[in-house]
């Protein structure tokens, strides 16, 4: 898509946590600018919410600004690659988690009620797969919430999906239930309860200070863009990303 505001302008980190607030953790500006972001990232999730049904085969779009407005508690992981498109940046991939109330059943046929932190939706741009983008968003979000692969309950996995798990975590076969969701055999290796509370409340962010009611700062770049002041690209890297790479 064709970007208003650079992305290196709106995200400073290598991977972003945008919530139902469409703003990036301690975003600040004015209203205009604020509004003029949000909805440019709202733009960019409805496309990347496209691409991603459209590459599983499936018949109806399951992330959307709309959908993430609809369910607060869900996350939406973005990562970019800050190099491209001539030093602007871009948007790579997206990964959607967030809590769901499930009935699913263990090898011995044994029914847990659980709310577990489920994978709702993940997607690398087409000509970035294989590159291993994949690896590292998910190894991000499973660093920043302190859990592992096999913790997760995945939505509907997709061929790709399991060849994905296998390859990089080792989970070779999940237990698909009849609710759509799968799940990897040692997750049932825990209580209900730690099932439910595992990763803490992953959608926390936040809020944004906008307009009057923000502290003073420096003038914003992207505030420059959208007053036709022109702009400065951002340079910082988020290295925890890197770090969790690194550690698995």
């Amino acid at each position: 898509m064709e970007w208003t505001i650079p992305v290196n302008d709106i995200f400073d980190e290598e991977v972003t946590k945008i919530t139902a607030s469409f703003l990036p953790k301690n975003f600040s500006s004015d209203v205009r600018t604020t509004r003029a972001v949000q909805e440019q990232i709202a733009k960019l999730i409805d496309q990347l919410g496209e691409e991603s049904a459209a590459s599983q085969g499936l018949n109806k779009v399951i992330t959307s600004a709309d959908k993430l407005r609809a369910n607060p508690g869900h996350t939406i992981y973005l990562l970019k690659n800050h190099h491209a498109n001539e030093g602007k940046g871009e948007i790579i991939g997206m990964l959607k988690i967030g809590r769901k109330h499930l009935f699913l059943f263990d090898s011995k046929e044994i029914v847990h009620e659980v709310e577990p932190l489920c994978v709702l939706d993940f997607y690398i741009v087409r000509d970035r797969q294989r590159m291993g983008y994949g690896r590292m968003l998910f190894d991000f979000m499973l660093h920043e919430l302190e859990l592992t692969a096999s913790q997760l309950a995945i939505d509907g996995p997709s061929d790709k999906m399991e060849k994905f798990l296998a390859r990089n975590f080792g989970i070779e076969k999940l237990m698909r239930q009849n609710n759509n969701f799968a799940v990897a055999p040692s997750f049932f290796d825990r209580t209900d309860d730690e099932i439910s509370n595992c990763g803490g409340d992953a959608s926390v962010a936040p809020a944004a200070a906008v307009g009057r009611f923000a502290a003073p700062k420096p003038t914003s770049a992207i505030a420059n863009v959208i007053h036709g002041a022109g702009h400065q690209e951002a340079s910082r890297r988020y290295a925890r990303s890197r770090r969790a790479m690194n550690s698995h």
